[in-house]
C-alpha cells in the first residue's frame, strides 16, 4: 500500500505595501481583480522585507510537524494532518502556543515611501493576534485577509514591552529589525484564531493581510532659471521664489503609474523616493526634483 504525508495551510500572512501596488492615484484595494493580478505580478515583499522564524518558533515548527514556507506577498505556515481527518493536525496544537516571526526591513530608503514617520525607526511594531499583556486594550490586533486596517504608530510597543521582547531575542535577530509578527493558535478576538472550536483547520484556513500605506509628499521642483506660474499650474512659487515651485497639495509616491503635475501645459516629472527632505515640526514631507 503507498503511502503518502499530506500538509495543509495552517494560516497565512500577506505583507501587502502599497508603494508597489497602488499605481498612481490608482488605489490596489479600488481595483478590479484583473488589475489586481497585474500589480501583483510586479511585486515581491522578499526585495524590502525579510520575514524569518525567531529561533524558538523554528523549534516549535520542527517539533510540530509544521512547515514554513515564504511567498512573493509573505508566508505561510503548513500542518502536517491525519491520515484520517485531513483538516486536523497530526499533532494537537495546544492554545497558548505562538508563532513568532521577524519583521525586517533590507532597504536602507523603506521610511522614504512608507508613511511611518521616521522619527520612529528603531522602534519596534507588533503585529499580532493577541495582545500583550504588559499593553492596554485599547493596543490594535492585526486583521483577516481584505481588512483594512494599516500598520500606524498605534502598533508601537511601550518602552517596557520593547525591552521585554528584544531580551527574548539573539543579537544576530535583532539587527534591522522593525517588528514582530506572532500569531497565536487562539487569539483575543475568536474571529482571529487559526484553529476552530474543534481545534482542527478551518476552510479556507486563516489569512491575515499587514497592509503598509504609501508616504505622501508635496513636490517641490527646483529650477535654474525663474518660472513663471499661473492660476491653472499644478504648482506656485515657494515662498515667493520663482525657481523653487511646490505641488498645491501632497501627491502619492508609487513604484509605477504616472501622476500628471502640469506647469504651462507642459507634464512634470514624477520624483524618486531618494530625494526626500522631512519637515518634522511642521509634519511635512518633500520629494525634491532638480530640473
Amino acid at each position: 500500500m503507498a503511502f503518502s504525508v499530506k500538509y495543509m495551510p495552517l494560516f497565512k500572512v500577506n505583507i501587502l505595501h502599497l508603494y508597489f501596488l497602488n499605481k498612481g492615484t490608482a488605489e490596489y484595494k479600488s481595483m478590479t481583480d484583473n488589475e489586481k493580478k497585474v500589480q501583483l505580478n510586479l511585486y515581491d515583499v522578499n526585495t524590502v522585507f525579510r520575514i524569518q522564524p525567531d529561533a524558538k518558533t523554528q523549534q516549535v515548527i520542527k517539533g510540530y510537524n509544521l512547515v514554513f514556507k515564504a511567498s512573493e506577498t509573505g508566508f505561510s505556515v503548513w500542518s502536517k494532518v491525519t491520515g484520517d481527518d485531513e483538516d486536523e493536525p497530526f499533532i494537537a496544537l495546544e492554545d497558548e502556543l505562538a508563532f513568532t516571526f521577524l519583521f525586517k526591513t533590507k532597504d536602507s530608503g523603506f521610511y522614504n515611501y512608507t508613511d511611518l514617520k521616521i522619527e520612529n525607526a528603531g522602534k519596534l511594531y507588533y503585529l499580532s493576534n493577541r495582545r500583550l499583556n504588559t499593553e492596554p486594550n485599547s493596543f490594535p490586533l492585526v486583521d483577516k485577509a481584505a481588512g483594512n486596517f494599516h500598520v500606524d504608530e498605534d502598533f508601537i510597543l511601550s518602552e517596557d514591552s520593547f525591552e521585554d521582547e528584544m531580551e527574548k531575542l539573539k543579537d544576530s535577530e535583532k539587527m534591522n529589525l522593525l517588528g514582530l509578527i506572532r500569531i497565536f493558535v487562539k487569539a483575543d478576538n475568536n474571529s482571529l484564531d487559526i484553529t476552530n472550536a474543534q481545534n482542527k483547520i478551518p476552510e479556507p484556513s486563516q489569512s491575515f493581510d499587514i497592509n503598509l500605506k504609501n508616504r505622501e509628499t508635496t513636490w517641490r521642483y527646483i529650477f535654474e532659471d525663474n518660472q513663471t506660474v499661473t492660476g491653472g499650474d499644478d504648482v506656485k512659487k515657494e515662498n515667493g521664489n520663482s525657481k523653487v515651485l511646490i505641488t498645491k497639495s501632497v501627491h502619492p509616491l508609487t513604484q509605477n503609474g504616472f501622476i500628471s503635475i502640469e506647469l504651462g501645459g507642459v507634464e512634470l516629472p514624477n520624483p524618486g523616493v531618494r530625494a526626500l527632505k522631512p519637515d518634522i515640526p511642521n509634519n511635512n514631507y518633500y520629494s525634491e526634483i532638480y530640473m
